[in-house]
């Protein structure tokens, strides 16, 4: 039993330190280059409540390093997930500070796009989303714009085990 349960952690533990190596080597590779990409977009696509609670953190350290070497660079976020649902207008959770910090890191000039696709099947449009969220018709669509256009684009993961 102790075997298998030493046997679980170590697994766990390869899998967190691989995602943070594969978040650290992107990062490290597109903060090394001479010249800035056409802009970077994130996706986050989760099905676990508060996700933002992770993620909001996590993008405004990608956004505060890669704005640190590129400060002209064009961010944004495409989100199309349950998660996208925290950013309704009656949702109370949204006055968490990880929703407030998504808030600040549009005014600092981070796009925030929701899918429009997943949110009309839950009945909602464009003016039950927070005032900084651009509901994008779609996701897919949005992200093949953004890559069209000569984005890297980076899927935020969560840290391991929480989704």
């Amino acid at each position: 039993m102790k075997a298998a349960a030493l046997f679980l952690c170590l697994l766990l533990c390869c899998g967190a330190i691989r995602t943070a190596a594969a978040d650290a080597t992107w990062l490290e590779r597109l903060l090394a280059e001479n010249r800035a990409p056409g802009g970077v977009v994130f996706d986050i696509m989760t099905w676990r409540d508060r996700s933002w609670d992770w993620a909001a953190p996590l993008l405004r350290d990608y956004v505060d390093r890669l704005r640190a070497r590129f400060p002209e660079l064009e961010i944004a976020l495409v989100s199309h997930g349950a998660e996208l649902f925290e950013l309704t207008r009656g949702d109370a959770r949204r006055q968490r500070a990880s929703i407030e910090l998504l808030a600040r890191l549009s005014a600092q000039g981070v796009t925030v796009h929701v899918d429009g696709d997943y949110a009309r099947w839950k009945r909602l449009g464009p003016e039950d989303f927070l005032d900084f969220v651009d509901v994008a018709p779609s996701a897919e669509a949005q992200l093949a714009d953004y890559i069209d256009l000569g984005f890297a684009r980076v899927t935020l993961e969560p840290p391991h085990g929480l989704d």
